[in-house]
């Protein structure tokens, strides 16, 4: 589990996201999504959350478990930030 606090925080995996072929997509759990990456075929569920008004991240990846913060993470956020920003208008 990741917190997430700034986008400086994420700045490497954010590049590691942009240098990758990833494929991110939407499951049908709000704050859920799949990232594959489209070199190996590798899958990784990521999980953006709340809690006690701090926000969080958790993926499948190694690197990941080991609390580092992931390309997985950095490339499902954008696409999350969208998904979250539609509901609020919808709402």
């Amino acid at each position: 589990m990741i917190e997430l606090k700034s986008a400086d925080q994420l700045s490497k995996a954010i590049a590691r996201a942009k240098a990758g072929r990833l494929f991110v997509q939407a499951t049908s759990i709000f704050r859920q999504y799949r990232v594959t990456n489209r070199e190996t075929g590798a899958q990784y569920v990521v999980n953006f959350f709340v809690r006690a008004g701090r926000r969080f991240a958790q993926c499948e990846c190694k690197g990941a478990e080991r609390g580092f913060h992931c390309k997985h993470v950095a490339a499902a956020a954008s696409l999350h930030l969208y998904v979250a920003a539609q509901r609020q208008t919808a709402h």
